[in-house]
C-alpha cells in the first residue's frame, strides 16, 4: 500500500509540472505575441490581415484585401519598401499577410509587412 501511494504521489508531482510548464509556455508566447509589435513599432500601431492584390510601381503603395473583403490602401514608409521583394512574392503566392500601420490623416501607412 505505501509503495502504491509513493508511485501516485511522484506521477502527481510529475504531471504538475510537467502543466505547469506548459501553461508558463503558453502565456509567454502569447504575452510575446500580443505586445511584440507595440515593442517594435510604438502603441499607435494596428494590425490588418489579408491578401496583398497589388504594389504600386510609382509610389509603392498597396492595396490590401481583408478577410472581411474589404479593400484598404497603404501608404509605404521606408521600412515597408526595405521589404519590396517580401511583399512581391506574397502577391504572386496570394499569401495571408500581416499590414502594421499607423493612420495619420487619414491614411493608412504600413509600417511592416509580414
Amino acid at each position: 500500500m505505501f509503495v502504491m501511494n509513493a508511485i501516485f504521489l511522484r506521477v502527481a508531482a510529475a504531471f504538475t509540472l510537467i502543466v505547469l510548464f506548459l501553461l508558463t509556455i503558453v502565456v509567454t508566447v502569447l504575452g510575446i505575441q500580443s505586445i511584440g509589435i507595440q515593442i517594435i513599432h510604438g502603441s499607435e500601431v494596428q494590425h490588418q490581415h489579408g491578401v496583398i492584390l497589388s504594389l504600386s510601381d510609382t509610389d509603392k503603395s498597396l492595396i490590401l484585401k481583408t478577410d472581411s473583403g474589404q479593400r484598404i490602401y497603404f501608404a509605404c514608409t521606408q521600412r515597408c519598401l526595405n521589404e519590396l521583394g517580401h511583399i512581391q512574392r506574397h502577391i504572386y503566392e496570394q499569401a495571408s499577410t500581416d499590414v502594421y500601420y499607423k493612420q495619420k490623416n487619414n491614411t493608412f501607412v504600413a509600417v511592416d509587412v509580414d
